[in-house]
């Protein structure tokens, strides 16, 4: 399937699977032949990355208490179980939670960061105390869901950076001046067996098999257990 860039221009160069010289599709009634000069011979994926993202940058925030039945209507349509908002207002008030989004940064303005639903990508999860060992601590990344159309274009990746971000800062040297703060160990997920795109996206963070769980997703699929050492 065709890539379409997006560039301020009358002409959008398509981008094939197979980095091909690009084709340009025409916008409006004029014809005008694409400057070489404007555009390179060939586009390639790492090209049309950053071309999305330079005019369509993404911004990060946390998850708001009012924007929680749009988080929950946006992980309905991109993932293939839903999550309700009672649930995802852990979230908002928990201990050592969090829950991040990611919104077109073309779009957002005061107004949208606050009620938007221009919402791309949500990540979320939180810290895991032992009760046998109180000086250590496990990150748990419990939700990732990236729209269709921006994947492949690093919001993945900057959604679960933010949030290993977010469990190092429990564990930071501030943070560990007090009696409670534990020391970050690892940081695990579960993905199911399934989704090979998922699991390469994760290999490709660190991230490593640790274990199989039969029937964790149900009838769908087995889960797969997956760990970042990070201390």
């Amino acid at each position: 399937m065709a890539l379409l860039i997006t560039r301020p221009s009358a002409f959008l160069p398509l981008l094939s699977p197979d980095d091909e010289v690009p084709r340009y599709s025409e916008i409006g009634t004029t014809t005008v032949e694409a400057s070489k000069n404007y555009y390179p011979t060939v586009f390639t994926r790492d090209t049309a990355r950053g071309e999305r993202i330079q005019t369509r940058d993404p911004v990060l925030d946390s998850m708001k208490s009012q924007n929680v039945e749009a988080v929950s209507q946006f992980l309905g349509q991109n993932l293939p179980i839903s999550y309700s908002p009672s649930f995802l207002m852990q979230f908002v008030f928990g201990k050592d939670c969090f829950c991040f989004c990611a919104r077109d940064g073309s779009r957002a303005s005061k107004a949208a960061m606050q009620t938007d639903n221009g919402i791309i990508g949500v990540v979320a999860g939180k810290i895991l105390r032992s009760a046998l060992d109180r000086e250590v601590c496990t990150g748990h990344v419990m939700i990732l869901a990236v729209a269709t159309e921006w994947r492949r274009f690093g919001v993945g990746c900057e959604l679960l950076k933010k949030l290993e971000l977010a469990f190092h800062n429990v564990s930071s040297p501030a943070a560990v001046a007090s009696i409670t703060a534990p020391r970050l160990k690892s940081i695990f997920l579960h993905v199911a067996s399934t989704n090979t795109g998922a699991i390469q996206f994760y290999e490709k963070g660190g991230y490593a098999f640790e274990k199989s769980e039969f029937g964790y997703y149900g009838r769908k699929a087995d889960g797969i257990v997956m760990r970042k050492c990070v201390a």
